[in-house]
């Protein structure tokens, strides 16, 4: 029975950082498609400036602000809302609804929580009261016990046995954790450890470092209808964070009885919390028999809730909405794509995807790189193959740094370190396991050493073999086949052999299997879908036709990095959202699983493959697109690309060496959009910095307009435009100035508007410059328009993006950011009236 739900507060995840990538914003833009079904009027809350969801509301009912419990309630009691919806907001989110709920808030306005009872979102997010629900619906958890000496631990430990987890309860935050195999081992963490501890206390667990970690992703209706969208296996034992773990979907290892029992076990939670819309829970599966633990329940949408529904093709945020609103699973109504396939049936697979995850340890090398339970990896990338093999091979090409079809090597590594290295991982995990391989090393000794399961051993080993049947056999047809099957891409074979890359595709034109690309979605071939979604493989048949019409590839950033990260992923979407309003059938292509521009709505079709030349160039050849757009700084991919005269190629912003720096630093700027010959003044602004730093590679925090604007910005204004010759500088243009000593400002140089700066100036100034600038490019910009609907006059506030950096979650000593080091940002505004100079005080 759906409810009447006529305003809706929905909770925004807030700015991107470890942990927490576009996925939230990707999930909000999806539930958002299905309650503009419904009539429902939305109520936005988000402060993350590369939020692309938060564009699809009415710009009067979009607040931007931090997502606490303080803002929310002023919204709250100005907006009035029937029912909030909070999610797709995370687990921050779900405090702050919770924090509603325990003062009454939601009680006493009348507002209806979606997704889960009040009652019942204390039992999940109050970690003893989840245990106490747990043991009730006779589901294993780990024992646990607060012990204050020797002989309470000893007790424990005959009671659960080894080995056991020893925390210190410290009040400086101690994250000392020891694991004991045996008594020796015990007493001296108990010494250390009351020794550290403030109230003579000690935590003591039970152990399952080593164990399987499986990962469950449903949704059930508010009828209690159920189904299991999909089952995710983590290669890295527990005692390595899901996070920075390798995923594989569907699960690889368990036995039928094994993954039918953890199914169960996650209907039955499901049903005990009273949930409705989505829920990821995640076991521990031990490796000698058939018991299980449960370790987390996340009832909200989560990183790896996308990676399940990315790699079935189920449309499961959108599900997840109509079914918190009241829908019950026979009622839903699914996109025309989904012709025949119905929301209550499991989805199933017929390929293998494989997500791999991307570290931040090249821009911010002070990390200790170990991978333990405290994540670090600031993305990720996948890989979609028929078999396990080719979707490793696919997820490493796209995990990489280099654009160069080539996989990085450890085999400088000596014996002692790769042993080390196998006890104790970093992040060239998998780089390291196939080293050892090649070294000789058993798949018994290797399994022993790492709890990894042998299956993956084999499977690495396969790939090996592969590998050198390939090297050792350059230029030959049955190579090439092998290769193919395998997972080598084209160029990766141009390379292994020294060869162009034109001499490969000579030689799969006369090859019996040529590159076809096959479908994701949910029925795994049963019903004839057009979801759209492909991956490669070398096979007979190819289902995916070539578009009609117009069509515009954009080559989307691969895996979410340190940089213009996130923004770079808003700025894709963008792009391809305003090329499909032009008229162009949209193609994507990325391997970001959390990524925006990969939501179904913003393109006619998706490509998820490596962002390389040789698969850029397979999909070209099928698609024949009108204009291909790459968007962010890829030189050697661009310059790559241009070497084919036919292709029209739009690199988007302009490529930075093309920047004249006077000097490198920089205070003030202004921001100009370039038409021809036309120069439309878009606004001033101030940079700044924690430390007052005035070099340009530490500018990461904006203000707009700049300080004292009323006094310098009609004059910089035109000191800017004086500086621009227009035979050399179109588009986003930023004049750069560094104030003086004397309260004036000197020229600083010129460069192309970075993609941040490009979304902070969509969510403040009203005008959507991304969009201006791409319809530049396709040749359909009305700049007379732009020009009268867009004009600066009297500034109302002031607007401030704020870097967002890592260095506190990754444990990093560092204090100042560089641009390469930003993870993401924070949005505020503020009256000018209300403030004598906000970029100052931001200093503090």
């Amino acid at each position: 029975m759906t409810m009447t739900i006529k305003k809706l507060l929905l909770l925004g995840g807030g700015p991107t950082n470890i942990g927490h990538e576009n996925e939230l914003d990707a999930a909000a833009y999806e539930r958002l498609m299905a309650i503009k079904k419904t009539g429902t009027r939305v109520i936005y809350v988000d402060n993350n400036p590369f939020s692309f969801a938060s564009e699809e509301v009415q710009p009067a009912d979009v607040y931007v602000q931090e997502v606490n419990f303080q803002n929310v309630v002023n919204i709250i009691e100005k907006e009035k809302p029937d029912a909030i919806m909070p999610k797709i907001g995370g687990l921050n989110a779900m405090q702050v609804a919770w924090q509603l709920e325990e003062s009454d808030v939601l009680t006493n306005n009348h507002i209806k929580l979606l997704g889960i009872r009040p009652i019942d979102l204390r039992k999940v997010l109050d970690n003893q009261k989840l245990r106490e629900l747990l043991l009730e619906t006779d589901e294993p958890i780990i024992a646990s016990k607060i012990v204050a000496d020797e002989d309470e631990a000893m007790d424990f430990v005959r009671d659960v046995g080894f080995p056991v987890i020893v925390k210190p309860l410290s009040a400086s935050h101690d994250t000392s954790r020891f694991i004991c195999n045996n008594t020796d081992e015990l007493e001296d963490a108990l010494e250390i450890s009351f020794k550290r501890t403030y109230i003579k206390r000690v935590s003591i667990e039970q152990s399952i470092v080593g164990y399987k970690e499986i990962e469950m992703v449903a949704v059930r209706d508010e009828n209690g209808n159920k189904l299991l969208i999909s089952g995710l296996e983590d290669m890295d034992p527990i005692g390595i964070h899901s996070g920075d773990s390798i995923i594989f979907a569907p699960t690889q290892t368990l036995i039928n009885q094994e993954y039918q029992t953890l199914r169960t076990a996650t209907f039955r939670i499901m049903d005990a919390i009273n949930i409705t819309g989505t829920c990821h829970i995640q076991f521990a599966q031990s490796r000698t028999d058939s018991s299980y633990f449960i370790t987390k329940v996340s009832p909200f949408f989560t990183r790896n809730s996308l990676l399940a529904a990315k790699s079935t093709g189920y449309p499961l945020s959108y599900v997840s909405t109509l079914l918190e609103m009241g829908y019950a699973l026979p009622e839903v109504r699914l996109p025309e794509k989904y012709s025949k396939y119905l929301p209550f049936m499991e989805p199933t697979m017929d390929h293998v995807v494989v997500r791999i995850p991307l570290w931040p340890f090249r821009d911010i090398p002070d990390v200790d790189q170990h991978l333990n339970t405290l994540m670090k990896s600031v993305g990720s990338t996948i890989g979609v193959g028929r078999t396990v093999e080719e979707a490793i091979m696919k997820a490493m090409h796209s995990s990489q740094f280099s654009p160069r079809d080539i996989l990085p090597s450890v085999s400088k590594v000596n014996d002692d370190d790769v042993i080390n290295q196998l006890i104790h991982p970093l992040a060239s995990r998998i780089l390291i396991l196939m080293e050892a391989l090649r070294r000789g090393f058993s798949i018994d000794e290797l399994s022993e050493l790492t709890k990894i399961d042998r299956f993956y051993f084999y499977k690495m080993n396969q790939l090996l073999r592969a590998q050198d049947f390939v090297i050792n056999n350059p230029l030959s047809p049955t190579a090439v086949e092998v290769g193919h099957k395998y997972g080598f891409g084209d160029g990766m074979l141009a390379e292994l052999w020294n060869v162009n890359i034109s001499t490969i595709e000579r030689m799969n034109r006369n090859a019996k299997q040529r590159v076809t690309f096959k479908e994701i979605e949910p029925s795994a071939g049963e019903f004839i879908e057009a979801t759209n979604v492909f991956y490669s493989s070398y096979e007979l048949e190819n289902e995916s036709q070539p578009c009609s019409g117009k069509t515009a590839l954009v080559i989307g950033r691969g895996g979410n990095q340190l940089g213009p990260n996130a923004a770079a992923d808003y700025y894709t979407a963008q792009i391809l959202n305003t090329t499909k309003k032009a008229g162009y059938q949209t193609i994507i292509m990325n391997t970001n699983p959390n990524a925006i521009s990969l939501a179904p709505a913003l393109s006619d079709k998706q490509y998820i493959e490596p962002i390389q030349l040789g698969n850029i160039l397979n999909i070209i050849n099928l698609e024949n697109p009108d204009i291909i757009f790459l968007p962010g700084n890829r030189h050697y991919l661009s310059k790559k690309l241009k070497e084919f005269a036919d292709l029209n190629i739009v690199v988007l912003p302009p490529d930075q060496k093309v920047a004249e720096y006077k000097q490198r630093e920089a205070t003030e700027a202004v921001d100009l959009f370039i038409d021809n010959d036309r120069i439309l003044p878009i606004t001033t602004i101030s940079f700044y910095t924690r430390s007052h730093r005035t070099d340009l590679r530490y500018i990461n925090d904006y203000q707009q307009p700049m300080s004292n604007w009323e006094k310098y910005e009609d004059g910089l204004i035109q000191t800017a435009i004086q500086q621009i010759d227009t035979r050399y500088w179109q588009g986003l243009v930023q004049v750069l100035f560094k104030k003086t000593d004397h309260n004036g400002y000197q020229f600083a140089g010129i460069r192309p508007i970075r993609i941040t700066e490009s979304a902070f100036l969509n969510k403040t100034t009203g005008v959507n410059w991304i969009d201006a600038l791409v319809k530049k490019y396709l040749g359909v910009l009305d700049v007379d328009q732009l020009s009268e609907y867009y004009q600066l006059g009297q500034h109302q506030r002031y607007a401030v993006m704020e870097a967002v950096f890592p260095f506190r979650e990754l444990q990093s000593n560092r204090k100042d950011g560089t641009s390469t080091q930003e993870v993401g940002a924070s949005l505020s505004f503020k009256n000018v009236e209300n403030a004598l100079d906000l970029a100052e005080k931001n200093n503090v």
